[in-house]
């Protein structure tokens, strides 16, 4: 069986994929529009398309 990564991230996941802090990752959330949708998944769960976050960092790299 291989190993598939998952599409969607938690916000913790989604921090540490980004290697910045879980605050920072929320503030980037409220207040940079380019940053993917965080959406919810449940009543108390939210998660993020690791492929945005992937097209978020490849535009910032382009940009800089």
């Amino acid at each position: 069986m291989t190993y598939q990564e998952p599409a969607l991230l938690r916000p913790k996941q989604a921090a540490q994929y980004l290697g910045i802090g879980i605050a920072t990752f929320w503030r980037l959330a409220k207040n940079d529009e380019s940053f993917p949708r965080v959406f919810k998944i449940g009543a108390q769960s939210s998660a993020v398309y690791k492929a945005d976050l992937d097209g978020w960092i490849k535009r910032r790299q382009a940009g800089a």
